[in-house]
């Protein structure tokens, strides 16, 4: 079993039982996760500041600092303005500017890049282009998918930032402790046959939902309608056997 998953369910385990026993830890301080748009046009409707940051993400524009960023000091890039151009030069490993410079910097760095879906040029001609020029043009952009970017819809670049955070929970306030009867623990639960399903809600997937199904014996797994899956949880549904529905 992976050892972060055990780790978790540890701390699950120990969680329960200082609750179970009126004991109520302190929340940890949540660091913010720091995120850079990299955008070639600057207007707010453009770089998204105040639609990608929340309490859980903290947003800078490089183009707001003219590029004079370090690509280390951030968790995710999101990358805009695609353009045909762009993508053949990043593809391409040319970087003839800043922004196309820090866009591959973080690819090859392996950090967290998302692509912004509307502002992939080559998308727009789908229904248009010839077939040939098409792919021509779409084998750039496959590259940098083969290559671990992520393309995510524009309205849920937040909720993918933001993935596997949470916001802390209020501590309660302290209460006498009370005599409670032993009860004895109840079972785990599992599935109930191979071929369970387990059904989520949440419309962004990632590679613990996948590990946290595997350990409770799902092989399969119903998504919501328009899921976001990051890539790594497709990677971790095939290696452990479990179907994406």
């Amino acid at each position: 079993m992976d050892m972060d998953l055990l780790i978790e369910l540890a701390v699950r385990a120990v969680k329960a039982y200082l609750e179970k026993e009126g004991v109520v830890a302190a929340a940890a301080p949540v660091e913010p996760r720091k995120a850079l748009v990299l955008t070639e046009e600057h207007c707010g409707e453009t770089c998204s500041i105040e639609n990608y940051g929340s309490e859980l993400c903290k947003v800078d524009c490089a183009l707001a600092q003219n590029y004079e960023v370090n690509v280390d000091d951030y968790d995710v890039v999101v990358v805009r303005n695609m353009t045909n151009s762009n993508l053949f030069k990043i593809a391409n490993g040319c970087t003839d500017n800043k922004f196309l410079a820090l866009a591959a910097e973080a690819i090859l760095k392996g950090k967290r890049v998302i692509m912004v879906k509307e502002c992939v040029e080559i998308l727009k001609y789908a229904e248009t282009a010839p077939k040939a020029l098409y792919n021509n043009i779409y084998k750039n952009l496959q590259i940098l998918l083969d290559s671990g970017v992520e393309l995510v819809e524009e309205e849920n670049v937040k909720t993918a930032l933001c993935d596997g955070l949470e916001v802390p929970a209020a501590a309660p306030k302290a209460a006498e402790k009370a005599v409670v009867k032993e009860e004895a623990p109840a079972p785990a639960a599992k599935a109930e046959s191979s071929d369970s399903v387990l059904v989520l809600t949440k419309r962004v997937v990632t590679e613990r939902d996948i590990k946290a199904a595997a350990a409770q014996h799902y092989t399969k797994i119903q998504l919501p309608e328009k899921p976001v899956i990051t890539y790594l949880a497709k990677d971790t549904a095939f290696e452990l056997g479990i179907e994406l529905l």
